[in-house]
């Protein structure tokens, strides 16, 4: 199962820009976006290796498919969440 870890901070203004966003496609996709504060999940964030917020990252059973950081619009995130299967269909062409 996919899930996308979304890491944020209450002080960072692009993850304020893109948080409207995140809680609709939770709202409206099959992939789930986990929002978490980079601030109260201090170890989450170390393991991650997260540098600066907001940060994306596409998991699939735990293991880390790929990563995204800086505010993104609703077609960006789609597009992000989709890679694998862009990705397969290039490959199938």
């Amino acid at each position: 199962m996919k899930v996308v870890y979304y890491f944020t901070a209450d002080w960072c203004n692009p993850c304020k820009k893109t948080r409207p966003i995140i809680e609709e496609m939770n709202r409206e996709t099959h992939i789930k976006f986990q929002i978490i504060d980079v601030d109260s999940e201090l170890d989450l964030a170390k393991k991650f290796e997260i540098r600066s917020v907001p940060t994306f990252i596409l998991l699939e059973e735990g293991t880390e498919i790929k990563r995204i950081t800086g505010s993104q619009n609703r077609e960006q995130l789609e597009a992000f969440i989709n890679y694998e299967q862009n990705t397969k269909n290039d490959i199938q062409s």
